[in-house]
């Protein structure tokens, strides 16, 4: 019987994606399964809310980790991610791709589909990774070749807020912090300001991301150069004295570059897109 393996951020998009594909499973009488990668991290209250989405949907939640945690792996690749180049993306192979490759390896057959919440909008690298609703994916380290189907591709803000409410999808309480899932937070991608809102409002993340400024640094003995998140790479402050700033100097401008006077912020995904 046909299977479609929904994955599942915990992020707006692929909220309304499941739920669609589900209804999907149920007209046609076929399997469904919630995917959701713990990248190890996230944010709790995107846990939490992964969790309580599954029970509202209905359906068992499969939980996907990867062999390390991340401050593990931040002490064996002693440097903080990056986009570009590949290389520098270790967050990526190691926190994703490789459980997923896994899980396919021993659940993806012939004729199944992956759902996903991948919109072309939301960033450049999506729109040349992607290619429209139905499409094939080689998973070399599966050696599966997967249909993706992505019925968001070409949907905006608007249709997925519509989506939501039509449909009486609970809400993260994250979306309108972070303007993504939060699902993970390894700054390869991540923006000043968001990341400045997400600290303000998540204290524990701020501590931990601290945490592990310090694990990247005390393993850095084959250089003496610091490690600067993407954003703060110009600017050449360590990570960790940001976080000891931020807290204390939010300004009016941290907001009115990403929020509208009297709109819900919905923002868009990381801007290297790490969906799979």
């Amino acid at each position: 019987m046909k299977t479609i393996h929904c994955f599942f951020s915990g992020g707006r998009d692929s909220a309304v994606v499941c739920y669609v594909a589900y209804q999907v499973t149920r007209v046609r009488g076929w399997n469904f399964r919630l995917v959701h990668i713990d990248t190890t991290i996230g944010l709790e209250e995107t846990e939490e809310y992964v969790k309580y989405y599954a029970e509202w949907l209905g359906v068992e939640l499969v939980v996907l980790r990867p062999d390390l945690t991340f401050e593990e792996y931040a002490a064996k690749y002693p440097y903080w991610p990056h986009i570009y180049p590949p290389r520098m993306r270790w967050c990526y192979y190691k926190l994703k791709l490789r459980p997923t490759e896994r899980y396919l390896k021993q659940h993806y057959s012939a004729g199944d589909l992956i759902a996903m919440g991948v919109r072309g909008d939301e960033s450049e690298p999506r729109r040349r990774r992607y290619t429209g609703v139905f499409m094939e994916k080689y998973y070399e380290g599966a050696r599966v070749n997967a249909k993706l189907w992505l019925p968001l591709f070409y949907a905006d803000d608007e249709t997925i807020e519509r989506l939501l409410t039509k449909y009486k999808i609970p809400r993260s309480p994250v979306w309108d912090v972070v303007g993504m899932s939060g699902e993970c937070f390894c700054l390869a991608g991540a923006t000043e300001k968001a990341t400045a809102r997400a600290v303000r409002t998540f204290p524990k993340l701020r501590i931990r991301l601290m945490k592990i400024d310090d694990i990247i640094h005390a393993n850095r003995s084959r250089s003496s150069e610091e490690s600067y998140p993407i954003f703060l790479k110009d600017k050449k402050i360590r990570l960790k004295k940001w976080l000891q700033n931020v807290c204390n100097s939010p300004t009016i401008l941290d907001y009115l570059d990403d929020y509208r006077v009297g709109i819900r912020y919905t923002g868009k995904s990381c801007q290297g897109s790490c969906m799979l």
